[in-house]
């Protein structure tokens, strides 16, 4: 939550809450008042998407898993329809993203155990896209 976000549902004034939010000095302890620290206190935190997987992890493993789907020959558009994630995330973090989210590694890694032996016209890919898939991998490859 942002101070702004803090800060509306307290009913408190955002630099009050920022200031609250500062790290004291070593030797200083800060003192709040009764009603502001109830006020803060009281406020209900938004429940997080997937709590079993927060955090961010490094992207390096849920690129190579990617990039060996990309090269069996299934499209970035499948796997992100399959990931629940835009196709575009799954092309930023085959090529070149450094980190993302620890749910997201999790899911990659699951589909990769689910779709790595499976042949992709079969599931319903053209073979046309999967052919296409295929070539990009190898070309991506090639320039690595």
């Amino acid at each position: 939550m942002s101070a702004q976000d803090i800060a509306d549902r307290a009913g408190l004034s955002v630099t009050l809450v920022r200031r609250l939010l500062r790290i004291p000095e070593q030797d200083q302890v800060g003192n709040i008042a009764r009603t502001t620290a109830d006020a803060v206190l009281g406020i209900q935190i938004p429940a997080r998407r997937e709590p079993s997987a927060p955090g961010l992890t490094g992207a390096a493993e849920a690129s190579r898993l990617l990039a060996d789907l990309a090269r069996a020959g299934w499209p970035a558009t499948a796997l992100a329809l399959r990931l629940s994630v835009n196709a575009s995330t799954v092309a930023e973090v085959r090529e070149k993203r450094p980190r993302l989210r620890l749910d997201l590694a999790l899911r990659i890694r699951r589909l990769h155990r689910e779709l790595i032996g499976l042949d992709p016209v079969s599931q319903g890919i053209r073979p046309a896209d999967a052919a296409r898939a295929r070539a990009a991998a190898a070309r991506r490859a090639a320039g690595a």
